[in-house]
């Protein structure tokens, strides 16, 4: 749990928000390139999300960069670069912020490292490019792998559904909530990653409906694998059991 306050700096067109217990004086620019220079080794993920990203070990600290990306049509023309003055506004820090609370709260996510905000054209066009660099969790799969390659235990999936609940019970709304950004190890431990878009919901009025709504994305999630794969380990079962934990769990 991070207990120093971030620190924020600011140069040559980047704004870097960072995490002064995992990093040690770096400059504005890190995420841009010169975290590639100080990296032991790096290696592109090839599997599909939000945006590029490597795993990248740095001297002690196992690590994960993503750069945001866009989606769809309008990717094909402008894929990285969004319209924007604000770093606190932008993506990078509104996920790293919330990474933060989340950890705080003693959920199971990654530890944010440090967001970058890198300005266009002579650092002064409203246009930028953003990336996150959290701490990679040790000995984990996505959900996606796991049900590609077997069928999965009713513990692992009783297990995906009580963790859910312990989000949503803090309010905690995940904007692409799928079976790739849901992770388990070696231990059948659950972790969630990428809150990009994500944030806290306090509002009671349409609290129920939008808990369900996210489970809902998560099933469409596994029924959109389904179609696409000959052998993926997913039914109606498996997903009464999910849902079944979901309820059962206690608020916090």
């Amino acid at each position: 749990m991070q207990s120093k306050q971030p620190v924020l700096i600011d140069g040559d067109g980047c704004s870097l928000l960072y995490d002064p217990e995992l990093l040690e004086s770096p400059i504005s620019t890190f995420l841009r390139r010169e975290i590639f220079d100080q990296a032991l080794s790096s290696q592109q993920i090839t599997q599909s999300g939000r945006g590029q990203a490597w795993f990248i070990e740095l001297d002690g600290l196992s690590t994960v960069l993503r750069s945001y990306q866009r989606g769809g049509l309008v990717a094909k023309f402008n894929r990285q670069t969004y319209m924007g003055w604000s770093a606190e506004g932008s993506r990078a820090y509104k996920e790293w912020r919330l990474l933060s609370h989340l950890c705080t709260l003693g959920l199971p996510v990654p530890r944010p490292i440090a967001a970058s905000f890198c300005r266009g054209l002579l650092g002064i066009a409203p246009l930028y490019r953003a990336r996150i660099l959290v701490q990679r969790i040790p000995n984990v799969q996505t959900f996606d792998y796991l049900l590609s390659e077997a069928q999965q235990s009713e513990a692992v999936w009783q297990s995906v559904g009580a963790c859910i609940r312990l989000f949503h019970d803090q309010g905690v709304y995940h904007a692409d909530l799928n079976t790739n950004n849901i992770l388990l190890d070696d231990q059948q431990r659950v972790y969630v990653i990428d809150f990009d878009k994500g944030e806290i919901r306090k509002e009671k009025q349409q609290e129920a409906q939008w808990k369900r709504d996210n489970l809902q994305r998560l099933k469409r999630s596994l029924l959109k694998q389904q179609a696409l794969r000959e052998e993926y380990a997913f039914s109606e079962k498996n997903w009464d059991c999910l849902v079944g934990a979901y309820n059962a769990a206690a608020d916090t």
